[in-house]
Parts: C-alpha cells; sequence; structure tokens
C-alpha cells in the first residue's frame, strides 16, 4: 500500500474515532439549573428604635381610697440583645377625679425586659412619678411594675402595664396605676 492510502485511512480512522465521542458529548443532558434562593424575611417584630403612642387607664390612691380616671401618651425608646430588651420612657397623663380637680401625672421610667416570642414583650419598670403639686394629687412616687406588650402589625403594639409608686414625704400617698394603650414603632 502506498503511503498516501496509509495516510488517508489512518486520517478516516481517526475522524471516526473522535466524531463518535463528540456524538456523544452533543447527546447529553445539559446539568438541571441552580435553583435560586428567595430572600426571606425573619418574621419577628423589631423591638429597636423609638415609639409614641396613647393609654387609658387608672390611678387608685390608697390613703384616700378613690381612684381617677387617666388618658395620656407616652414616648420611649428600646434597643435588643438578643432576646434582652432596655429602653426608657416619658409619660404625662391627665388624671379625672370627680369633681372639678384635674391635673397632670407625669413619670420617666426605665424599662428592661425579654421577648418572650417575635411578637411579646414581658418586660419591668422602674421609675419615677410626679403630680406637678396638684392640689387632689397624691403627690410625688418612686415607681416599680412591669407590663407586657404584644405586637399587632409591623409598626403598632398593645400593651398593659401596672405600677406601684411608693409617697415620698407623709403628705404623699401610696398609688396604684394600671395602664392599657397602643404604641406606633418608628
Amino acid at each position: 500500500m502506498n503511503s498516501l492510502k496509509k495516510v488517508a485511512i489512518a486520517a478516516l480512522l481517526s475522524t471516526t474515532a473522535f466524531s463518535g465521542a463528540l456524538a456523544a458529548d452533543a447527546i447529553t443532558t445539559p446539568p438541571p439549573p441552580v435553583a435560586s434562593v428567595p430572600v426571606m424575611d425573619d418574621g419577628g417584630f423589631d423591638w429597636d428604635g423609638f415609639y409614641a403612642g396613647a393609654s387609658v387607664g387608672g390611678i387608685y390612691d390608697i390613703d384616700e381610697e378613690t381612684t381617677n380616671w387617666t388618658l395620656g401618651a407616652q414616648a420611649g425608646v428600646n434597643a435588643t440583645f438578643d432576646f434582652f430588651l432596655v429602653g426608657a420612657e416619658v409619660a404625662i397623663d391627665g388624671v379625672f377625679p370627680e369633681g372639678d380637680d384635674a391635673h397632670a401625672y407625669g413619670s420617666i421610667l426605665g424599662r428592661g425586659g425579654v421577648v418572650i416570642t417575635d411578637e411579646m414583650l414581658a418586660y419591668a419598670a422602674v421609675g419615677y412619678g410626679s403630680d406637678f403639686d396638684a392640689d387632689a394629687g397624691a403627690g410625688n412616687h418612686i415607681l416599680a411594675g412591669g407590663g407586657l406588650e404584644f405586637a399587632v402589625t409591623d409598626d403598632v403594639t398593645l400593651r398593659g402595664q401596672y405600677l406601684y409608686g411608693w409617697g415620698q414625704d407623709d403628705a404623699d400617698s401610696d398609688i396604684h396605676k394600671f395602664t392599657v394603650g397602643a404604641n406606633f414603632h418608628f
């Protein structure tokens, strides 16, 4: 056989061997597409930041054995560390006893609590309250108590709070202060 025929047969055999491999590659299935991972919100309420709200309640004057209704507003700030919360709050309440002796009662509180679930907070509060020397008021108090707060939307919470107030001198009466309210979180 001459050398030209040998080269042609070798080229034909090598082309046939490689083209079979190429044909096999062409009919393989492509790899499945990579599924994209959706971005998920953690779904929990964000307790951090400023809030403001309104409340309604009552102050029970222990010495006078009277209950006076209150209507008020509060503003505060919270910070969370894992599931612990610390915060501060100022509040002013209009106190409406029987008769014409309406007066204001202001308070400043420090709050510390635990986020029980993403939407529920249990907290303790300590602070100071004053009736601003009102004639019919119960006086000045060291306040201590606590409450529960529940998130109903992404920005709004409902809460119930109880505070006991120790009078600061003989003229001041101890009090029980109950409030329920709503807060808007910014």
